[in-house]
């Protein structure tokens, strides 16, 4: 008996730490290369407004510029800082430090207004999240 629990422990430690070593990056992304038009272009995370989904693609928003990123919403969400940014909407993630205002529309809902002046939609599915991260009820 104590044979076999021995091997199930180490079997246990040997799948926690396969595990372990598929986990992506812990240190999230700080720049990301796009490529466009025969250019590229480096963007620091920090100088981007919010994210699009483009089917398989991200339209990046950095200011007056946007840029077609060859990555779907769903794998760029997890290599970005939570503390900077979040998911609002099935096809949109925007950095918080672009956010001036929460702005209610019909039926309980919100509009996330950027500094730019960009309405985005919060879907209620969201809307517990980015409560918890701005510490506040929404």
């Amino acid at each position: 008996q104590r044979l076999r629990d021995d091997r199930r422990a180490e079997a246990r430690r040997r799948t926690l730490a396969l595990l372990e070593s598929l986990r992506p990056d812990a240190t999230p992304l700080n720049r990301l290369v796009i490529r466009s038009a025969g250019r590229v272009f480096l963007l620091r995370v920090e100088e981007i407004d919010w994210f699009e989904a483009e089917a398989q693609y991200v339209r990046v928003h950095a200011g007056k510029d946007s840029h077609l990123f060859r990555q779907a919403i769903g794998a760029l969400e997890p290599r970005l800082d939570p503390k900077h940014f979040v998911r609002i909407h099935r096809s949109a993630i925007v950095n918080l430090d672009r956010v001036r205002m929460l702005e209610p529309s019909f039926h309980g809902d919100y509009r996330v207004v950027l500094r730019d002046g960009k309405r985005l939609t919060l879907s209620r599915s969201r809307r517990k999240k980015l409560a918890s991260l701005l510490r506040s009820p929404l």
